[in-house]
């Protein structure tokens, strides 16, 4: 685990998952991507697990992203621990599909 700055821009074959909360005042966003380049083994690179935070009346440029750096053993664990102590649903509903993306099983 490692804490990185976000990507500027993100290749839509990157994205493994996403969520977002219900619209509200403040609104929370989940990404899980490939850490990879775009090479032949870019699969096995790791994962970058992108977290942000926004007021609903703006959009997603306006996002403010942290970004973390796991490898998949790791990713698995905070998935884990992640869904069954959440901050909302769909911090749960996220975790649930990095797993179901990971190929974990419970």
């Amino acid at each position: 685990m490692k804490a990185i700055e976000a990507p500027k821009s993100i290749e839509p074959w990157r994205i493994i998952c996403a969520a977002q909360s219900e619209p509200d005042y403040s609104e929370e966003r989940y990404m899980l991507i490939y850490a990879g380049d775009g090479s032949d083994d870019c699969y096995d690179k790791g994962y970058i697990l992108l977290e942000g935070w926004h007021c609903s009346c703006y959009d997603w440029p306006e996002v403010d992203w942290d970004a973390t750096y796991y490898e998949e053993d790791e990713l698995l664990k905070i998935a884990d621990m992640r869904k069954r102590n959440p901050s909302d649903g769909a911090e749960r509903r996220f975790f649930m599909l990095v797993e179901q993306a990971l190929g974990a099983h419970q």
